[in-house]
């Protein structure tokens, strides 16, 4: 595989590119985990509410128990403390929910920040990166295999300016046709050189 280019500037400007990306990756993944931070920072109220109805319903069974055991007492004194903790449960409870939900959002918000620049980002950049190698990969194999010089020069004549093949011949398809090493050397160039590659 190829990676990258054998020219200095394309070469700097792919590793520039690739340095970019994972900034860009590893910075989003941080203002993701700062955003859920500050979400779940919102459930603080509700783990509060929580801890207070959980201790507000242990104090008040607690009650209810003792004021059972007084001697003289009536039987139905304690049904005001039962109340009262099941009132505190269903404060816990609710606590228990707001932190559940803020939990929820959090993570929601978090995925969201992080995956939607990062997702639009690779669709654009991933497509171009895999492009280049393997363009440059199968390039080069045929340069390996001696035989991409007739390739690479017809390759030139289909895919580069018309400008920059009448600087090399008046009549590139002729002389490629009639095999003209020098023209077929100076288009193969042009091409290695448009896809990043050394001859």
């Amino acid at each position: 595989m190829k990676w990258y280019a054998d020219t200095p500037t394309r070469r700097v400007a792919q590793l520039f590119a690739d340095l970019l990306t994972v900034v860009w990756v590893v910075g989003w993944v941080l203002i993701g985990r700062f955003v859920h931070e500050m979400v779940s920072a919102l459930a603080l109220p509700g783990e509060k509410m929580d801890a207070a109805g959980t201790s507000l319903s242990e104090r008040m069974l607690e009650a209810a128990g003792r004021v059972d055991d007084l001697p003289l007492v009536e039987d139905g004194i304690a049904a005001p403390f039962t109340g009262a903790a099941k009132a505190a449960d269903q404060l816990a409870a609710a606590g228990e929910a707001q932190v559940e939900a803020v939990a929820g959002i959090a993570i929601g918000l978090a995925i969201a920040v992080v995956v939607v620049p990062v997702l639009m980002w690779m669709l654009v950049y991933v497509p171009l990166r895999w492009r280049f190698i393997r363009k440059a990969t199968s390039t080069q194999r045929f340069l390996e295999a001696g035989t991409g010089g007739d390739l690479l020069a017809l390759r030139a004549m289909s895919t580069q300016p018309l400008h920059k093949l009448v600087k090399i011949s008046d009549d590139p398809v002729r002389a490629w046709r009639d095999g003209d090493p020098d023209v077929v050397a100076k288009l193969a160039a042009l091409e290695l050189r448009s896809v990043g590659l050394k001859g």
